[in-house]
């Protein structure tokens, strides 16, 4: 069988598979998303970031349940190619993951960019679409490696 990684691997390091860290990645994803909801009318340029940040962390999740974590600079974009990769019947949402990356990066970043209201509710609708399919190929993959 075929490594579907292989593109990622000189990015990547083998670690040992923790259920607890996995956990705690989800329940971050979970806080993030609150955080973005939070922060969505008030600061639309927090909420984007930390919608990106819930995103992260359930992708960062999935990385770990099979085993992985990135180990260069460029962390986030490595972490969002893994999910695509990993879950390839969902690759519309991690381009729109993607895209949000470079938004995040930019507002982060950036001098001038200004979030409207409208992308950061977009990046919320995002989160609310990718957490459940993150959490639940997280524990899958968990599952899986625990049986072996």
């Amino acid at each position: 069988m075929s490594n579907p990684f292989a593109e990622l691997e000189h990015q990547l390091e083998r670690i040992p598979i923790r259920r607890l860290e996995i956990e705690r990645l989800l329940e971050k994803m979970d806080h993030d998303l609150d955080a973005a909801e939070y922060n969505l009318n008030k600061m639309p340029d927090r909420a984007v970031k930390m919608a990106h940040e819930a995103i992260l962390s359930g992708c960062t999740a999935l990385m770990i349940a099979y085993g992985y974590r990135s180990k260069v600079n460029g962390h986030h974009y490595v972490t969002i190619r893994f999910a695509q990769l990993a879950l390839p019947a969902h690759k519309a949402m991690f381009d729109h993951a993607e895209r949000l990356r470079r938004l995040r990066h930019q507002v982060t970043y950036g001098t001038e960019y200004t979030v409207s209201e409208e992308e950061a509710a977009g990046a919320l609708q995002l989160v609310h679409q990718l957490a459940p399919v993150l959490k639940k190929a997280a524990l899958e993959a968990l599952t899986r490696s625990e049986r072996k």
